[in-house]
């Protein structure tokens, strides 16, 4: 068997892609972007290969592949793809009237997407708010496998509890695209957090994802909303305290390391794009705090 998985964004998508590597046998070759290399360190990936490389592309075109995963709806990507031999695809691709599409096997996915096929963009947000199954279930059953819990697969070692205990991080920064996911707790909380005695660091992108990486396994816990960062620490198998604001806490499996703090306002913000401190304010410091002080009644 020889996959090649498809996958160059959102970051914290491209994380969690790596839950399907423990489905996929034989050799595994991955097609990303620059920015997420840093991330497939996985040693069930043989290949992996740089979308912004002509060098990466034309070598991968010259593999026969048995399954193409199809995991970005951009129509770069999917031009390219046409151009690599498969037997089987499943994902996205561009139709015969040059429309991105996707395969039977991603229904219940891209159903809920802004390019679902049967209903409108109103109506697959009302759905996906409503759906129960975390991102990383959705997908193993895409692959017609049995959802148990895999795990993420970075390929990194986590430091150890030894080594980082006393430790928080708090990925206090805002995503240009959601800021909403902003919580504007944060500098109370550390203020806080500090007075109790921990060591508190602030965890803002820094150049490169290898040293997002290397901050976040630095720490025994994470506070932060649903970010890249988020995923990193899920796949470094850190505890966590997670604020969702305006996106569905559902999608994200908790792994029984994390303990989700779900705005009272999330109804109101749900998939809401603008910039409102109403919404990155709506939950109160105390609880982010209780939830990290209880932490450990989840593990």
């Amino acid at each position: 068997m020889k996959t090649l998985i498809s996958k160059l964004g959102a970051l914290g998508d491209v994380v969690r892609t790596t839950v399907l590597l423990s489905e996929l046998e034989g050799e595994v070759h991955w097609l990303t972007s620059k920015a997420a290399k840093d991330i497939l360190n996985s040693k069930k990936i043989k290949q992996v290969y740089i979308f912004e490389n002509e060098y990466d592309k034309e070598l991968l075109k010259q593999n026969e592949f048995d399954l193409i995963l199809s995991l970005d709806e951009e129509r770069a990507p999917l031009e390219f793809l046409k151009e690599i031999k498969t037997r089987k695809l499943i994902g996205h691709f561009l139709d015969g009237n040059d429309k991105v599409d996707y395969t039977s096997e991603c229904d219940y996915w891209l159903d809920m997407s802004f390019i679902s096929r049967r209903f409108s963009k109103d109506e697959a947000d009302k759905i996906k708010s409503q759906n129960k199954k975390s991102v990383p279930q959705i997908w193993i059953e895409m692959l017609g496998r049995m959802w148990s819990g895999q795990e993420y697969n970075l390929g990194i070692n986590p430091l150890s509890e030894e080594q980082v205990r006393g430790t928080i991080g708090l990925i206090d920064v805002t995503e240009s695209k959601w800021p909403n996911k902003y919580w504007a707790g944060y500098p109370e909380l550390k203020e806080k957090l500090q007075t109790d005695g921990y060591e508190v660091i602030s965890l803002g992108m820094k150049l490169t994802i290898k040293e997002h990486i290397d901050d976040i396994n630095g720490c025994e816990l994470i506070v932060c909303g649903d970010t890249l960062g988020m995923h990193l620490a899920l796949g470094l198998k850190k505890k966590l305290v997670t604020i969702f604001n305006c996106t569905p806490p559902n999608e994200i499996y908790d792994y029984g390391r994390m303990k989700k703090i779900i705005s009272p306002l999330i109804d109101k913000y749900i998939f809401n794009r603008q910039n409102v401190p109403e919404a990155q304010s709506a939950v109160p410091i105390d609880e982010v705090y209780r939830g990290l002080k209880n932490l450990e009644t989840i593990l």
